[in-house]
């Protein structure tokens, strides 16, 4: 095994992927759950409170599933990153969009920044997948990998695609200032995490493939 350190750290973002695709799909259930529960008035969406709760303990899940995807791609990160430095600016790109959720938390009650961080947050995202995806190929290239090489590269692009398309869905919702309680909202919502969920798929096809690689 010539690079263990990423061996180490691209299983545990493979893991870490896994689980984020796991909370997209419960967050794709709460946005359903809440359509076919809730009621129109005038253009908003009112959630029936037979389904609150529910949709409560569901997102509170969706939370907790994120955060421990996110502290297991963080530490996979710190271990890849001394293999090549790809993964060095994926960590350094991550770290900006920590930088971003806590602005998030911290003036959780400003909404319309809470907005525009939870669009640069997805921004970052973007370019932390696409260094890891980097790296993926340039071990492949290291290894005369060419396939794994050809997969990475191949899911850079259609991953970073998905991402810009998210990205522009939550502009317009930032720049519009659309409701969160709208139908536009709801279907934009409904779109974007569609799009996350097919770019979860592709990223841990690669992910999966560079990790057998370098087990080798």
């Amino acid at each position: 095994m010539r690079f263990p350190n990423a061996f180490r750290g691209i299983k545990k973002i493979w893991l870490a992927e896994m689980l984020m695709l796991l909370a997209a799909i419960v967050g794709i259930v709460i946005v359903i759950v809440a359509a076919t529960n809730g009621s129109m008035v005038g253009e908003d969406i009112v959630i029936s409170e037979s389904v609150k709760t529910p949709i409560t303990v569901l997102s509170i899940i969706t939370a907790v599933i994120a955060l421990v995807a996110f502290i297991l791609n963080l530490v996979g990160l710190i271990n890849a990153r001394t293999d090549d430095s790809a993964f060095r600016i994926a960590l350094l790109v991550t770290l900006l969009g920590i930088a971003a959720s806590v602005v998030q938390v911290i003036w959780s009650k400003n909404q319309g920044l809470v907005k525009w961080m939870d669009t640069l947050t997805t921004i970052f995202s973007m370019f932390a997948t696409y260094y890891v995806l980097t790296g993926i190929a340039n071990l492949a290239e290291k290894l005369s990998d060419s396939a794994t090489k050809a997969l990475a590269l191949k899911s850079r692009t259609l991953v970073e695609g998905t991402f810009c398309a998210t990205a522009i869905f939550k502009l317009i919702i930032n720049i519009f200032k659309i409701q969160e309680t709208s139908t536009i909202y709801l279907i934009l919502s409904i779109v974007a995490l569609v799009l996350e969920l097919v770019s979860y798929i592709l990223y841990l096809r690669a992910l999966s493939k560079g990790k057998k690689m370098l087990a080798q």
